[in-house]
């Protein structure tokens, strides 16, 4: 460990240790906190790195922490505009359908009886993996000048950036089975559990505020109704998770139109002393990234980070 990161978990853990966000939680400070996690590394797993892909052992650790001071429920139990009394709530979310999510991910999850939602991308279903994963340098995240050409001037679409980046004489990765989406087969294998349920990603991870209108609308519809189509299967929330965060005006009337609510990746909490700070169908989530440390998590939820 660096000594920047060092010194960064020693100031987490002297906060935590003063007991303040633990005060300030019981306040209320989140009161209903919906979490974006993505993939979930198998213990040993050592070929993929990133903000995605956290560790099996640091995820158990944050679902113990997050159940010392919330209770965890299904996104289905939850209101827009509710302020239930009680402890705060939390709700477990994965973008995306990644393997090591519904394996390590679950596994942590069914230990603990807890619930959780996969949004899924159904046109991704059990393909070789997503661009940002397969273009990255090994041990690192994509350059950012990539993926925001990516994500803005192609749309976010799969098969546009390994073409373009295959001109670009750029290397396209094979990743470990554990980095990619499961097939779906494998994710109402791993459904079957119980305990977890379904939501959407649109069809295939396109950037809603990068393409025309009718494209946003084919996107959310064919998710949409993907999921009606496997209703009787497992159990489904008719909500949406924006892929990458990003949506336009099109999106979330097309996302009102449909769903009962549409989800960020970032903007922290949901609901603040018991106020909701946004609509239905912009619902921010906290995004965990890899390298979020336990006693950081805890500063996320005290609104100290």
């Amino acid at each position: 460990m660096d000594p920047r990161t060092l010194v960064k978990r020693g100031i987490e853990a002297a906060l935590v240790a003063s007991r303040l966000p633990r005060r300030r939680i019981r306040g209320r400070a989140s009161g209903t906190v919906l979490f974006a996690y993505h993939n979930v590394l198998p213990h040993g797993a050592g070929a993929v790195r990133g903000a995605l892909h956290i560790p099996q052992k640091r995820f158990g650790e944050h679902l113990d922490r997050l159940v010392d001071t919330h209770d965890i429920v299904p996104l289905s139990s939850i209101s827009v505009g509710d302020s239930p009394t009680g402890r705060p709530r939390a709700v477990i979310t994965f973008d995306d359908a990644y393997r090591g999510a519904l394996t390590a991910g679950f596994h942590e999850l069914a230990q603990r009886h807890l619930p959780a939602t996969v949004f899924v991308p159904p046109g991704l279903l059990g393909s070789a993996g997503f661009w940002w994963d397969r273009l990255a340098p090994p041990g690192r995240d994509l350059a950012v000048g990539i993926r925001d050409h990516i994500l803005h001037s192609l749309g976010g679409r799969g098969p546009a950036a390994l073409d373009w980046a295959r001109r670009q004489g750029m290397p396209v990765n094979d990743l470990p089975a554990y980095a990619r989406p499961v097939t779906r087969v494998e994710l109402f294998a791993h459904l079957r559990r119980g305990g977890f349920e379904l939501g959407s990603h649109t069809w295939s991870h396109v950037n809603l505020a990068a393409v025309p209108p009718d494209e946003v609308r084919r996107e959310i519809t064919r998710g949409h109704d993907w999921l009606e189509a496997v209703r009787s299967e497992t159990p489904v929330v008719d909500w949406l998770a924006y892929p990458y965060g990003f949506f336009g005006p099109e999106a979330v009337a097309v996302a009102a139109e449909r769903l009962k609510g549409a989800l960020l990746v970032e903007g922290g909490a949901a609901e603040v002393a018991g106020r909701w700070v946004a609509d239905a169908h912009r619902v921010p989530r906290i995004n965990v990234p890899a390298g979020l440390s336990v006693d950081g998590l805890t500063l996320r939820l005290a609104g100290l980070r």
